[in-house]
């Protein structure tokens, strides 16, 4: 920077302040822009004081006129200066700004509201990302045909329809309304037409929805025990008094029906989180009666029911409800791949039009260019041979799992009998406490869960849910081995080495 400088420069702008750099990479007018804002901030230029003209300014400092009258431009959008008569630039009077202090009580920041707490406060399992091991509700990435998949995108994109890159169908593509109904009637045994879908991004999203358009605090929930965390956190969120449907190896205990009015039934009976079984067609036919006599909507979550090991899929439970109090949630997440993020919901025409307006607002929308893409790889018939290709493979991986589980866990670990799903339920033999082990687990990355953290009502059981469909032979076999180590560190024998003991019902 020159030198030079006039007396007027020298009484009322400290030009030994504007220090640029000329090989530096930051441009020269943003480098004048940032030393008189701080000069400014600063109060070095008082409230009031008149800078140079741009003409000037640059004379002085030696740049084009326009590098400063950008600079000068920036200041007055930001409200730093102000241009009067005569085309003067001022310094504004700016708040002096706040003292990095300790507020007091009343000043204290607002936080987040009793919704928000029950939400963050909820316990999260970290799975580490790059390696799937063990962790429930895993598919094989692998064996997904990306390769089709991309070619049926980029041709989706190619096309560039207006109606796929524009503030379109709220609730959903036509084209993939169209072929998940199709899908649901032949394979679900669902009752729907392409209207009543409504995609979201994946089956958490439809939950979330759901629970903020049906429930209002203090409303009713009975909710199977254990059950579906997530839900259960969106439920309390909204205020909802959640009351225990119990599961067991016998089935849905429905004797015990909670008194007075109930609001929402929640179950996964296709393929029950986390246990893995299916409901009789005799208890679904009564929990359908339960919902009747108590006025109450059914949140149908089929849950990995694609993936039944022998014989056909049960159809779902929503095929029965001819009184249309079901809303059947479903997911890709599973059979295709989980980062896709689509779900769906079969809304009963009821409550069509206030589900379709509310997505409106909620942002819970999938982009349009990958629901056409789906749309492709169902109608095509991709996603059919997909699902049969993936059956006979996990139905392997399954048999091979358990038999390793059996022959190296045995001693530790009782199997849940369920055989539908992705995941397998299993039981401690021992007084282990599950979610001790799982945190001692951790370092070792095998994604485990404790099937203790599924239960609301006391004691819990104690046990791990495990994931066996991502991972070949010689995966599963490092992996049983491994938790094969770890867990004799707890056996009876050595006792000293067990986290603290919890009963276990």
């Amino acid at each position: 920077m020159k030198n030079e400088r006039s007396n007027f420069y020298s009484a009322e702008l400290p030009l030994d302040a504007l220090t640029i750099d000329r090989e530096g990479g930051e441009s020269l007018q943003r480098q004048i822009y940032l030393a008189l804002r701080s000069l400014i901030l600063r109060r070095v230029l008082q409230p009031g004081l008149k800078l140079p003209s741009t003409r000037e300014l640059a004379k002085v400092i030696d740049v084009s006129r326009n590098t400063i009258v950008a600079a000068y431009d920036q200041l007055s959008t930001e409200g730093y200066v102000e241009t009067r008569q005569g085309a003067s630039t001022y310094i504004v009077d700016l708040p002096p700004p706040l003292e990095a202090k300790e507020p007091q009580a009343e000043n204290r920041s607002p936080g987040i509201s009793k919704t928000g707490k029950l939400l963050v406060g909820s316990q999260i399992m970290s799975f580490d990302p790059q390696n799937c091991a063990l962790r429930p509700s895993t598919p094989d990435v692998a064996s997904f045909p990306f390769k089709t998949w991309n070619r049926l995108q980029s041709n989706r994109l190619r096309r560039q329809g207006a109606e796929l890159f524009n503030y379109n169908f709220h609730g959903g593509l036509p084209a993939l309304q169209a072929a998940i109904s199709n899908y649901l009637q032949a394979y679900r045994g669902v009752r729907c037409e392409p209207d009543q879908i409504i995609i979201t991004s994946g089956a958490q999203s439809a939950l979330d929805l759901l629970s903020r358009l049906l429930l209002d605090p203090g409303d009713r929930v009975w909710m199977e025990d254990p059950g579906y965390v997530n839900a259960a956190v969106l439920f309390a969120a909204a205020g909802a008094d959640i009351k225990p449907l119990p599961v067991s190896e016998k089935g849905w205990d429905l004797e015990d029906v909670p008194d007075g009015p109930i609001r929402l039934i929640y179950s996964t009976p296709s393929c029950q989180q986390p246990l893995g079984l299916t409901m009789l067609m005799e208890q679904r036919l009564r929990l359908l009666d339960i919902a009747y006599r108590k006025n109450a909507w059914i949140i149908e979550d089929d849950f990995d029911s694609e993936y039944r090991i022998s014989g056909k899929a049960v159809p779902a439970m929503q095929g029965h409800d001819v009184q249309n109090r079901t809303i059947y949630v479903g997911t890709f997440a599973k059979t295709l791949f989980p980062a896709i993020r689509i779900g769906f919901m079969v809304i009963p025409r009821e409550l069509s039009v206030e589900v379709s307006r509310a997505m409106l607002y909620s942002g819970h929308h999938v982009s349009l260019p990958l629901q056409a893409t789906l749309a492709d790889f169902i109608g095509d018939g991709h996603f059919a041979r997909h699902l049969r290709r993936t059956r006979r493979l996990y139905s392997e991986r399954r048999d091979y799992f358990l038999d390793l589980c059996r022959d190296r866990l045995g001693d530790w670990l009782e199997p849940i009998c369920a055989n539908v799903g992705i995941q397998i339920a299993f039981q401690f033999r021992q007084e282990i406490c599950d979610v001790d082990f799982v945190r001692h687990a951790t370092p070792r990355r095998l994604n485990l869960m404790a099937l203790s953290r599924f239960f609301r009502s006391e004691p819990p059981r104690h046990g791990l849910l495990m994931g066996y469909a991502a991972n070949d032979e010689r995966s599963t076999q490092k992996y049983v081995a491994e938790l094969s180590d770890l867990i004799g560190g707890y056996s009876p024998a050595n006792a000293g080495k067990r986290p603290q003991q919890k009963s276990v019902s």
